[in-house]
């Protein structure tokens, strides 16, 4: 049985005071009342579950792209994100570059793998736009 506040009723007894007092009871019967949390523990929580201020393997690939593949073809390309199958994904806007990108993957693709956190990349896949 859960542990409840000697000051509060169950949800049967609030609502048979209710009714012998002749008072409407406007709390809708499914609805379950939680302890009041504090601001700082909702946020903490909210900042540990999307990352919220740490480093993504994504954003290391962007501050380190022109390192990555040359700065000539970092001019016309940047990394959008790691899909869930593991592929990254980069828009190019030249297709040119797209094209030299394309031939180059294979000698691109171990210099990703060894920044922290893309280990797991499987390829590259390029985009237009």
């Amino acid at each position: 049985m859960p542990r409840r506040d000697p000051d509060h009723f169950s949800k049967l007894a609030n609502d048979l005071i209710a009714d012998f007092r002749g008072l409407p009871n406007d709390e809708p019967r499914r609805q379950i009342k939680r302890p009041t949390q504090s601001a700082a523990n909702i946020i903490e929580g909210i900042v540990g579950k999307y990352g919220i201020g740490q480093g993504s393997p994504e954003q290391s690939l962007r501050d380190r792209w022109a390192e990555l593949v040359t700065p000539t073809l970092a001019a016309y390309s940047h990394v959008v994100e790691i899909s869930k199958s593991g592929w990254l994904v980069v828009m190019v806007t030249n297709s040119v570059a797209k094209q030299e990108l394309s031939n180059n993957r294979r000698v691109f693709l171990p210099k990703i793998k060894a920044v922290p956190g893309c280990g797991t990349i499987k390829g590259l896949t390029f985009r237009a736009g």
